[in-house]
């Protein structure tokens, strides 16, 4: 009966000193590291929300470069089409100024001189590119929307896909153009054949002809108007989802860290009761060994 006795309370009193023990290992790990978690078996459901919110950790990041990217790449569209509503207002003052009898040869061919350059520089804007993408072709990002052969431009050589970014899981922004539909819309010609239309009615004094080619300018400077509206709402509207994602991302990072991490103080104090537990378990393992052998060779 006491051989019965004596294994038994050593065996009670072994797992207590290896239970104790594997605890302040445990706290020690804890304390060193950081983390609650050292591996997904010491809590499975803690473990799986970690993981669950590492994921949606990286989706959050992925959301927010694309936001930056976004941001740069309409900064340089509303550049660009800056930079056309100050050459077709170039051209409607000088096309103006050209509705008139009283200008000289020479003064005529300044005027038309400063249509044909606005006709240069709006041409080099819209074929604009950003990283090697080409911003108003549509989706056809690698093809310049417009060329030149000598004094010719060509036609629209992009099409009328625009691309889209998302921004989140149920937004997204669009950042290119539809250059065809910005140029020329539904007019007989595009922007660039009216205005060499223009500064040849310059040149000649037709005014009739100067008449419909400031009618078709405006209507060019109203379609580009509406397009930069469009592209300044969408960049005002990025820093708010930005602001969004960033708040999604902290709620997601405090809910990883308290399914994974621990606070260092509560790991110390977690550490020392440890500590203090294992002590005690095998002072009374010593204890109560030396009793029982005792009691057993009497």
């Amino acid at each position: 009966m006491l051989r019965v006795t004596f294994n038994t309370l050593f065996r009670n009193t072994l797992r207590d000193v290896q239970r104790t023990g594997a605890e302040f290992a445990r706290a020690q790990q804890q304390v060193s590291s950081g983390k609650r978690l050292q591996q997904a078996s010491d809590d499975p459901t803690s473990a799986a929300t970690g993981l669950q919110e590492r994921s949606e950790l990286r989706a959050i990041d992925r959301y927010r470069g694309a936001n930056d990217s976004v941001d740069s790449r309409l900064r340089v569209v509303d550049t660009v089409l800056s930079d056309l509503i100050s050459g077709l207002t170039v051209a409607q003052t000088r096309g103006a100024a050209g509705r008139t009898t009283v200008l000289t040869p020479e003064q005529r061919e300044a005027v038309a001189l400063e249509i044909e350059g606005v006709r240069e520089s709006s041409l080099t804007a819209v074929n604009t590119s950003y990283r090697g993408m080409y911003l108003f072709a549509g989706s056809r990002s690698t093809t310049a929307p417009y060329s030149r052969t000598g004094n010719t431009v060509s036609g629209y050589q992009g099409d009328t896909t625009v691309v889209s970014i998302d921004i989140a899981r149920t937004s997204s922004t669009a950042v290119s153009v539809d250059g065809g539909a910005m140029l020329q819309g539904g007019a007989a010609q595009d922007v660039f054949n009216t205005l060499a239309a223009l500064a040849a009615a310059v040149r000649s004094g037709n005014m009739t002809a100067i008449d419909t080619g400031l009618t078709e300018i405006d209507a060019a400077f109203e379609r580009v108007t509406q397009v930069q509206s469009r592209v300044g709402a969408a960049l005002s509207a990025l820093p708010g989802e930005r602001a969004r994602l960033d708040e999604l991302r902290r709620a997601s990072d405090t809910r990883r860290s308290q399914a994974e991490e621990i606070s260092l103080s509560a790991a110390i104090t977690e550490m020392t009761r440890a500590q203090q537990a294992q002590q005690a378990a095998i002072a009374a393992a010593g204890t109560n060994q030396q009793v029982t052998l005792l009691d057993y060779l009497r």
